[in-house]
């Protein structure tokens, strides 16, 4: 009778396993195609003009996330979880493999140096997107702020495991945007080879890893029981709810 009960435990100790990596396979899933599927992405389309504008409007967000993932790192107290946001953070601060940082590598430079070479093109001066820069720069610090307040007032909450499920939802996504970055600039013709693109080509290598990376880690932490998985489920939804702002934030500003 005690080996039928320790079996029936067991299988049922595997079927709660079971049935919350399926959850978290579901809302990972789901994570991703809210922004993936989101209008800005339509609103862009062919447009060169959007599409510049839309540059512009996402680079403070690039240039403040070395802060905030700095900011996450330094509030973490599991150590599973810091060592991997450690990982990120040497990358966007441009250390090399060499183990030594590099200022053209950091991150928000490579993304500066990107804004610079498509403010040189043809393209951008003839739309005169050069009268705009002043508003652009405005809106982008603005929408920028929005979104790491939203993401910094989660870190200070002190919870890892939502911190964790949070950045995830950022790392998610970055892969298949700088994709669809890169072809939406093939419609500059032959003013692309003008173009700084570092930053997207190295985002969709490195970024795929460190998506992977963290899905990994949310598994696993996911095993521990119901409580685990409740902050993993909300760290994630506040997490997408800041990323489906910063698209609708920019949205509005194209139309």
């Amino acid at each position: 009778m005690s080996v039928n009960l320790k079996a029936k435990s067991t299988i049922t100790s595997l079927d709660e396993h079971t049935r919350r990596k399926t959850e978290v396979q579901r809302i990972l899933e789901f994570r991703t195609s809210l922004v993936l599927d989101h209008p800005l992405h339509r609103i862009i389309g062919d447009d060169p003009e959007r599409l510049l504008r839309m540059f512009e409007l996402y680079a403070h967000f690039v240039y403040g996330f070395a802060a905030y993932v700095c900011n996450l790192f330094l509030a973490l107290k599991d150590e599973a979880i810091k060592e991997v946001i450690y990982e990120n953070l040497s990358e966007e601060m441009g250390f090399g493999m060499q183990g030594s940082a590099s200022w053209k590598n950091h991150h928000g430079e490579l993304y500066h140096q990107f804004i610079q070479s498509l403010r040189k093109t043809h393209i951008y001066r003839e739309l005169r997107i050069q009268e705009q820069y002043p508003r652009l720069e405005g809106r982008s610090k603005v929408i920028a702020n929005h979104f790491y307040t939203a993401h910094n007032d989660i870190v200070a909450e002190g919870n890892d495991l939502q911190s964790l499920a949070a950045f995830s939802t950022i790392e998610c996504w970055v892969v298949d945007q700088y994709g669809f970055w890169k072809r939406s600039l093939e419609n500059l013709g032959s003013e692309q080879s003008l173009i700084d693109t570092r930053t997207i080509d190295m985002h969709c290598v490195c970024d795929e890893e460190h998506s992977a990376t963290l899905d990994k880690l949310i598994y696993q932490k996911s095993a521990y029981g119901e409580d685990v998985l409740f902050h993993i489920k909300k760290g994630v939804v506040r997490g997408m709810l800041a990323s489906e702002q910063i698209f609708s934030d920019i949205a509005r500003e194209l139309v």
